[in-house]
């Protein structure tokens, strides 16, 4: 199970939380210096913004678990379990002809997404003098068939950004947490307590209450099996008749979660602050507690089929603005004056366009039908036609391609091998290749499976005063020679301008899917490197049911392309976790349990056999 570790020490019941709150942010420097600080979530440094508590909780790493991340980020850039190549930047747009938003490089940008959060926070309003009421974007579904039932999977309509507050915010370039609709939260060993912001309420007026923070957690774990977020650390056993016990609304803004054992904060604040409520009582309380009273399997299959079969078109919502109405082509919502950051907020209606496709997306950008898009791919040939007024902004997802390793097949389970086809490869070059002009992908520095790269994060903070004993492998260049050697150390020699070994020539095809055009153009550039070296490579793409459906699955390849980190997470033992530990690593690229790698921190291990997934499961365990 991922993160267990049944010798974990509690950690004090002083959450970290309410140790900043106490000791303040000029104290906060001086009482954790030398200790660092993360899945996405949102937002900015602490505003003015009239929120429940703006001091805002610095993710503070301590130092016991940065040096496990660290040695973790050892292991990996000296075995190379996977080879990260890139980080991706998602492209966000805003209109300022009208409109009053951040700089692109303001540190305000870096948030999922810049049209959710700026408009709460008041950082994008109206310009003085303008005539606009309406901020206007686009939605992939029908108006008119969106619903807005999370549990349901199907056309959850983009007004949801608008209409539901998320627990808490975090700004991926400060690595800060901030509270939202949740203003506190308390760890006390395996008990989490969550208070609702003050003054929070739903559409209709209804207060936000503890039991439908406690409801939301609940049906997630009922819809997931107690398999994904926060539920291999609820329900460890899966049992599902345990959910009543573990989540309760415990006050009238309280809920609280019993955990199956300590887990650290970070982790957990990671899951936690993405959640976007939507359990209102009175949409939802009925199905909650049908599947809380059903007593046999069937029973919970039939409430559960209850609940995802349920359409929500016209959702009671918390956020600062409410449904209005919906048709074929827009969706609208309107300023909810009872939001608690109401006062703050400069935007009348907002309003979601149906536009299906990218093509419709750039052109309603380019000709002013839009005022901005959260994420969307643009080439450079449609960016040139944008007017000046609409800004580009670049924002980390924490996440990017590399090349995954079969384990089983030879050369590939030989780190030396792998060791070669790093210092080949021109990681700058790929990249720039991949991101079309864009600037959408970062090439990774220090293959490590640390992210980061955007924001400075990786050598400024997690690997801060050991980045010297970290090997590069050559960023922007061909480390031919040092290749050369380790290929020769494995038993290679090159004849005729190829490396061969016992007569057989070294052949690495590049298998990935063929519709996924960044990676095609990434794979295409790593091939010729490896071609001009001597190894035979050729680009392997495949349509997408193939790929994905056989050859990666099935582990027909030698190298083949993958996400290197975790999709939905930024903080480092979600990515450790991927890569060693989950079920791609473990049943796709049949990655050992053990590796030989130096060590980095004595304190850590004392020996160079080391099992990486003991090193995460420590890592998911509190602070002592």
């Amino acid at each position: 199970m991922p993160g267990i570790n049944d010798g974990a020490k509690r950690r004090s019941p002083l959450s970290r939380r309410r140790f900043v709150l106490g000791l303040g942010t000029a104290g906060i420097s001086a009482t954790l210096a030398g200790c660092g600080g993360k899945e996405r979530t949102e937002t900015d440094t602490p505003t003015d913004d009239g929120g429940p508590d703006d001091t805002g909780t610095p993710e503070q790493i301590e130092s016991v678990s940065r040096t496990t991340i660290q040695e973790l980020a050892y292991i990996t850039n000296q075995t190379l379990p996977v080879l990260p190549i890139q980080e991706k930047l998602a492209q966000s747009f805003q209109a300022t002809d009208d409109w009053n938003v951040p700089a692109s490089d303001s540190d305000k940008m870096q948030v999922y997404w810049p049209t959710s959060w700026l408009p709460r926070t008041g950082d994008w309003s109206r310009k003085e003098g303008g005539d606009e009421d309406r901020l206007t974007f686009a939605q992939w579904a029908v108006p008119e068939d969106s619903q807005y039932n999370v549990w349901n999977g199907k056309n959850d309509g983009e007004a949801r950004r608008a209409m539901f507050d998320r627990f808490m915010r975090k700004n991926l370039a400060t690595q800060e947490y901030h509270p939202y609709l949740i203003s506190d939260w308390e760890i006390d060993g395996t008990t989490v307590t969550l208070t609702v912001r003050e003054g929070q309420t739903w559409h209709n007026g209804d207060p936000v209450t503890g039991k439908e923070v406690a409801n939301h957690i609940k049906l997630d774990l009922y819809n997931s099996g107690g398999a994904g977020g926060l539920g291999p650390y609820i329900l460890p056993e899966k049992d599902m008749n345990k959910i009543p016990e573990r989540v309760q609304g415990t006050g009238d803004r309280t809920a609280k979660i019993e955990l199956g054992w300590p887990v650290n904060e970070d982790i957990l604040l990671s899951l936690l602050a993405p959640i976007q409520l939507r359990a209102h009582e009175g949409t939802y309380g009925e199905f909650v507690q049908a599947l809380d009273d059903a007593e046999t399997e069937e029973e919970r299959s039939n409430a559960l089929g209850n609940l995802t079969d349920f359409t929500d078109p016209e959702p009671v919502g918390n956020g600062p603005w409410k449904w209005e109405d919906a048709d074929t082509q827009r969706t609208l919502v309107t300023k909810y004056e009872g939001h608690p950051d109401a006062d703050q907020i400069d935007i009348p209606e907002i309003e979601y366009l149906y536009k299906p496709k990218n093509q419709g997306r750039w052109q309603s950008l380019i000709n002013g039908e839009t005022d901005g898009s959260a994420t969307l791919f643009v080439p450079s040939n449609q960016t040139q036609r944008f007017p000046d007024h609409m800004q580009t902004s670049l924002i980390s997802r924490h996440w990017g391609m590399g090349i995954v390793f079969n384990h089983n097949k030879e050369p590939v389970d030989d780190p030396r091998v792998r060791k070669a086809i790093a210092h080949v490869i021109d990681r700058e070059a790929t990249a720039k290749n991949s991101g079309a002009g864009t600037g959408s992908k970062v090439a990774v520095t220090y293959p490590s499976g640390l992210t980061g790269e955007f924001t400075g994060n990786i050598e400024g903070h997690w690997l801060d005063g050991v980045t010297d004993e970290f090997d590069t492998y050559g960023r922007s260049e061909k480390q031919t020679e040092k290749a050369a050697e380790l290929l020769r150390e494995a038993g290679f020699e090159k004849q005729g301008g190829t490396w061969q070994k016992d007569g057989e020539a070294l052949e690495l095809p590049i298998y990935g899917p063929a519709g996924f055009s960044d990676w095609v153009a990434a794979a295409e550039t790593m091939v010729s490197h490896l071609q001009d070296f001597g190894i035979k490579a050729e680009p392997m793409m495949q349509d997408t049911s193939t790929y994905w459906g056989g050859t990666y699955v099935e582990g027909n390849y030698k190298l083949a392309l993958q996400g290197w980190a975790n999709y939905d997470q930024s903080h480092p033992y979600f990515h450790y976790d991927w890569v060693f530990n989950s079920g791609d690593a473990t049943d796709y690229w049949n990655m050992p349990s053990e590796f030989e790698a130096p060590i980095l921190h004595d304190q850590v291990r004392d020996g160079e056999t080391v099992t990486p997934t003991d090193l995460i499961s420590e890592l998911s365990a509190p602070e002592e």
